[in-house]
């Protein structure tokens, strides 16, 4: 009884730290009200508090892989939390300084960043033995994710009527979570000791793992373009409701808060879908992603369209962990390749999104949130055929080798 209770904290403290990935943008709400503070400062500069931290989160991530070298993961994971913590809160304790505001951001990027990937290389480690545990654990851990958007952006809310600058008290969360990781995650020591143990020879790749960087290559820029697309579903989404003129900015929110609903039930889910679609996971997501994205084009009913927008932020949470999953199966250095990329690609995604339907406007001659999106789902549709392809084969070759063995 007290060993399965121990397991239940180790596993509720590793997720209890993806509440906190999700939460950089939670201050969006403010952004007016830092503006009426700042009158002097670029309403963009005041913009770029929401987004800034994505792009430190990347060089957050890079850091990560050197501090893993010396500390391990345990604790570069706890430096990350305590960072978050520090930068996260302190706009509540000084706010008249709009530079100090900014810098903090970066910070809180940077400390997020840390922690990112390497929540993910702890679970495989911890259930390497266990892999249908560990891909129903990882698939949790993107539902604990989309959980901590859902319910710390409806606390932000509450915290915003007493101030603007009460709401990143928000951030205090970031201390708990800290002292359950630290009381209850066990540490990585002897994984460090078989790292220095090791001798350090220069050992070429082996074809198998050359061909994985191929498939790490090819996933991130698919990531990465689908980022740009589902991102963009976020912001464009209370536009096309008022094109239509089916739904206000009220009707907008709550589709976003749908995504983040659809998002939720994928990740804790996951490793059903898992056992039931196996590599077929990615071409069916994207799949389901262009068919809802084409159907809130001719949807006449907010019913409809709010139900699209559920099965949207499903779709494209089936394949976050799933590439994670399929990555942590590969050798060591693969799997700090593969997370590394597909976290670099979905913050380089959602930083360039807003640019995407500005790009594709022009390419395409498009001037309407319904053409736009109407071109976004084809071009999505073509791609889910080519991904199905591809597994299709590779499932062909691996019944070959099967036999020949």
């Amino acid at each position: 009884m007290v060993i399965i209770r121990t397991d239940r904290l180790k596993t509720y403290s590793l997720l209890s730290v993806a509440l906190l990935i999700s939460s950089g943008p939670l201050i969006a709400a403010n952004i007016p009200a830092i503006e009426k503070e700042f009158p002097t400062v670029n309403p963009t500069h005041v913009g770029l508090l929401t987004t800034i931290p994505s792009l430190f989160v990347i060089l957050g991530i890079l850091i990560a892989n050197r501090l893993e070298l010396w500390f391990g993961k345990k604790r570069t994971i706890l430096i990350g939390l305590g960072v978050v913590f520090l930068a996260g809160v302190f706009p509540v304790l000084k706010h008249d300084i709009f530079s100090f505001l900014f810098i903090s951001r970066c910070f809180f990027g940077l400390g997020i960043g840390l922690f990112n990937r390497l929540i993910i290389q702890m679970i495989s480690d911890i259930f390497q033995e266990d892999p249908r545990r560990k891909a129903t654990v990882i698939g949790l851990e993107s539902a604990f994710e989309g959980l901590g958007g859902i319910c710390l952006t409806l606390i932000v809310g509450q915290l915003l009527k007493i101030n603007w600058y009460t709401s990143f008290l928000i951030y205090a969360l970031a201390l708990p979570i800290f002292l359950g990781f630290f009381l209850f995650v066990p540490d990585d020591k002897k994984q460090r000791a078989k790292r220095k143990a090791e001798p350090n020879t220069t050992v070429s790749d082996s074809p198998d793992e050359v061909g994985s960087y191929g498939s790490v290559i090819g996933y991130g820029i698919l990531l990465f373009l689908i980022v740009t697309f589902f991102i963009n579903y976020n912001i464009q989404i209370t536009p096309l409701l008022l094109e239509k003129h089916i739904g206000n900015a009220t009707i907008g929110s709550n589709n976003l808060a749908f995504i983040g609903l659809g998002a939720f039930i994928a990740g804790f889910s996951f490793g059903r879908i898992f056992q039931l679609l196996k590599d077929y996971i990615m071409p069916v997501a994207l799949l389901l992603l262009a068919i809802s994205i084409y159907i809130t084009t001719i949807s006449e009913s907010i019913l409809l369209t709010t139900f699209c927008s559920m099965t949207i932020g499903f779709s494209f949470r089936c394949m976050m962990p799933y590439l994670f999953h399929t990555f942590t199966q590969k050798s060591e250095k693969v799997a700090k390749l593969g997370t590394t990329m597909v976290l670099v690609a979905y913050n380089i995604g959602a930083t360039l999104s807003p640019y995407e339907g500005i790009v594709f406007s022009k390419l395409l001659h498009v001037h309407t949130v319904q053409s736009l999106f109407r071109s976004s789902s084809i071009v999505i549709f073509l791609i889910s055929i080519i991904v199905w392809g591809v597994v299709f084969k590779k499932a062909k070759m691996n019944k070959v080798q099967q036999r020949s063995i």
